[in-house]
């Protein structure tokens, strides 16, 4: 089981709370200034600086994370919710099933299983995906129409975001349509919401879908 830290998540969080904050009082600041006719030069340098040394630390943390392969079946949790990819199939009815689709696109099923970790409480994610990564960073979302063709042959998928009783665990199915050229294909795993990318990055663990 990878499981984040979530003193770190906390940290991360809190510095970028803290410098929003501080970016808001010195933009009513400057503002108020402007309106009053005050001098306006020192309090702009001051917010910029926040700017530029936030991005700057962003970039530099960028750089130094990177995907770390782990086994099929090994549980990536945020706090007390956890996913992994159990298993991965290339699926011939589906590439029969989904019309007007290039020939030269791959269809690629990955089967996940969710799980609740909390001692005591029911757990919902907030905003889970999985995402296929190639080798050149390209990103593949899971495939809405594939995803009907697959649910047509198979049933009704599970969500994602599907509300999970203590100690309860399910599995669901998410079909990708990626192009048959794509190399070094991997399954991310995230959560949280968008905003959360402006967080200072950390090495993410990945499941190698295709060398």
């Amino acid at each position: 089981m990878l499981k984040k830290s979530k003193s770190y998540f906390v940290m991360k969080s809190l510095i970028f709370l803290l410098s929003i904050l501080s970016l808001l009082f010195l933009l009513i600041a400057l503002i108020v200034k402007a309106l009053k006719g005050k001098p306006i030069r020192q309090t702009f340098k001051i917010l910029v600086s926040i700017i530029l040394g936030y991005s700057l630390i962003w970039i530099i943390f960028y750089f130094k994370s990177s995907y770390t392969t782990i086994p099929f079946g090994t549980d990536v949790c945020f706090d007390d919710w956890c996913a992994t990819v159990t298993s991965i199939d290339r699926e011939n009815e589906l590439t029969k099933k989904i019309a007007g689709m290039s020939a030269d696109s791959a269809r690629i099923v990955l089967h996940i299983k969710m799980s609740n970790h909390a001692r005591g409480i029911a757990q919902k994610p907030s905003e889970p995906r999985v995402h296929l990564i190639d080798a050149k960073g390209n990103l593949y979302p899971n495939s809405a129409k594939a995803q009907q063709i697959l649910e047509q042959l198979r049933g009704t998928q599970i969500k994602l975001d599907q509300r999970l009783a203590l100690g309860e665990s399910l599995e669901t199915q998410l079909v990708y349509v990626v192009p048959k050229t794509a190399k070094g294909l991997k399954a991310l795993i995230e959560e949280g919401p968008f905003i959360t990318k402006f967080l200072f990055p950390d090495d993410q663990p990945v499941f190698v879908v295709k060398q």
